[in-house]
């Protein structure tokens, strides 16, 4: 948690291919990349700057994302033509991602309480050429009549404590005190339980944070299953990084090279 973190980087293949965008790179701005380990849209770069002054980030080419952030939409899955709902959106960088596994397709609602940084959302889908994301403002919870039962996937990337990502923000080990952690744990729970409610049945749910703290993470997951019986922990089959015993997700910094994050992937299912 102390090394400085890697710039990484995810190619738009809405756009690029990674070994084009990869070209590019090197070729406009005298870039050197190599393949991320895990997602397979993803590059490290190994010097250059800030991302904002080349000219692949300009035309919409790529956006920066770690790469243990990359895999969290693909956890989801959605497919081309689903309705998938976003609910603590901002600034739209998983947003965008969802939008490209599903080859801009379908339906992303992106929702977030906070109207500054959903606008974000809005300018990152103008750069990168999604047209499929519709904004809206308001918690979970506000949102979750007009939404329920009507979504193929969730995605619930909720806010945390940050103990996963403080190569990025080192200020934050200072800052968090105990509370802090039973506070955001308390909150994710009525997040994550308002977004099962707009999951159909047969669809996806995941939840995800920067965090590596089981309060925020097993715990949280633990309460959805004793109150909604009608949801399971679905692991895929196939996944590009090793998922633990218990289906989730768990990228860490001295094992992956990525920043932290737990995340895990529901069901709704049918009960007889």
């Amino acid at each position: 948690m102390n090394e400085r973190p890697p710039l990484t980087v995810r190619t738009n293949t809405l756009r690029i291919t990674r070994d084009a965008l990869a070209e590019r790179l090197a070729r406009e701005d005298g870039l050197r990349v190599s393949p991320t380990l895990h997602a397979p849209e993803g590059l490290v770069v190994e010097h250059g700057g800030a991302p904002g002054a080349w000219h692949a980030f300009a035309d919409g080419a790529l956006a920066v994302q770690d790469e243990a952030s990359m895999l969290v939409a693909r956890l989801l899955a959605p497919l081309p033509g689903d309705v998938v709902a976003d609910v603590c959106a901002a600034p739209g960088t998983k947003t965008m991602h969802l939008a490209q596994l599903m080859d801009d397709r379908g339906r992303i609602f992106a929702c977030d309480p906070q109207p500054a940084r959903l606008g974000r959302v809005a300018e990152a889908a103008t750069r990168l050429g999604v047209t499929i994301v519709e904004s809206r403002g308001g918690t979970a919870e506000a949102l979750a009549d007009g939404l329920a039962d009507t979504c193929d996937g969730v995605l619930v990337d909720a806010p945390c404590s940050n103990l996963g990502v403080l190569r990025r923000n080192p200020e934050v080990k200072w800052r968090r005190e105990r509370a802090d952690i039973d506070a955001s744990a308390e909150r994710q729970r009525e997040i994550l339980a308002a977004a099962a409610s707009m999951v159909k049945p047969g669809g996806r749910l995941v939840y995800a944070t920067c965090s590596l703290e089981p309060e925020e993470n097993e715990r949280v997951a633990q309460a959805l299953l004793a109150t909604r019986p009608d949801f399971a922990i679905d692991p895929p089959a196939d996944f590009p990084l090793a998922l633990g015993a218990d289906g989730f997700l768990r990228c860490r910094p001295h094992q992956h090279g990525t920043d932290g994050f737990t995340a895990v992937r529901f069901r709704r299912i049918t009960i007889a």
